[in-house]
């Protein structure tokens, strides 16, 4: 880099310093792409552009296929920076998180760990939406499959049906996505706290998964754990296969309960 290109790249670098993921900015579309919309960024005074980078998805929330069917050049947008590489010199930044003021004023006045009600609108194999009771338009609620409950379940309509009131907790919110996350798990008790100080429990349960270190085995609905290959017998097996099958019931120990990462260590061996 020649000393004229360094003194040139200073102002620009102190710009960028400025802004924080998560802020509004405006720009002038200077670019539009197949894959993404470049903006030349407001309030930059010094030599060149100070330029942002919008990806396809990040354009809009609606339905499109090219960005130009959404943007054209020199029109003004308004967006969320979502990313600021100083030594890049690259902005990232979502049109999407700020198409509609309404639905980005709700989303912000949400709080994780706070609770909302809503009506489930469908229930998939791959999550659930809901319907947030006083959202707007275009606002989507969201639960992931494993925050559904502690408790097994072969498929969500055992847990919510569509129609159904819940009350979730707050776990993440998505202005890009106009997606808020609940968590419906989040308002159960962890199944697992009634067995911290139970190491040396002996109990029956149904083994639930082979693996080819050993097998899980279910105590308690919402609970299961491990039974490694050395803890079936006093010499080691290859493969847990050699001992049980997925369903049966066998009798086990609790050797260690394990908290912070939720595991459950279990033992078949010198049972009484």
């Amino acid at each position: 880099m020649t000393v004229t290109e360094l003194l040139s790249s200073e102002p620009l670098k102190a710009f960028l310093n400025t802004m924080r993921a998560g802020e509004v900015r405006t720009g002038r579309v200077i670019s539009v792409e197949d894959r993404e919309v470049l903006v030349e960024l407001d309030g930059f005074s010094g030599p060149g552009k100070a330029v942002g980078c919008i990806p396809h998805g990040d354009l809009t929330r609606k339905t499109i296929g090219h960005p130009s069917e959404a943007v054209s050049i020199g029109q003004q947008l308004t967006f969320e920076v979502t990313g600021v590489d100083c030594r890049q010199e690259r902005v990232w930044a979502s049109a999407a998180a700020c198409e509609d003021p309404a639905l980005r004023a709700f989303l912000l006045g949400l709080r994780r760990g706070e609770t909302h009600q809503g009506q489930v609108a469908s229930v998939h194999n791959f999550g659930v939406f809901v319907n947030l009771d006083d959202e707007p338009d275009q606002c989507i609620g969201f639960i992931r499959i494993p925050e559904l409950t502690w408790r097994s379940f072969d498929h969500p309509t055992d847990v919510v049906t569509a129609g159904q009131r819940v009350m979730g907790e707050i776990i993440d919110v998505d202005t890009r996505r106009g997606q808020v996350q609940l968590s419906l798990k989040g308002l159960e008790e962890d199944p697992l706290l009634s067995f911290a100080d139970q190491a040396g429990l002996v109990a029956t349960g149904r083994v639930t998964k082979l693996v080819p270190f050993g097998a899980f085995v279910r105590i308690v609905d919402g609970i299961e754990g491990l039974v490694h290959n050395t803890e079936f017998r006093d010499e080691p097996v290859e493969h847990p296969g050699q001992i049980v099958s997925e369903g049966d019931e066998i009798t086990v120990r609790i050797v260690e309960v394990d908290l912070v990462r939720r595991r459950l260590t279990l033992s078949a061996r010198n049972l009484p």
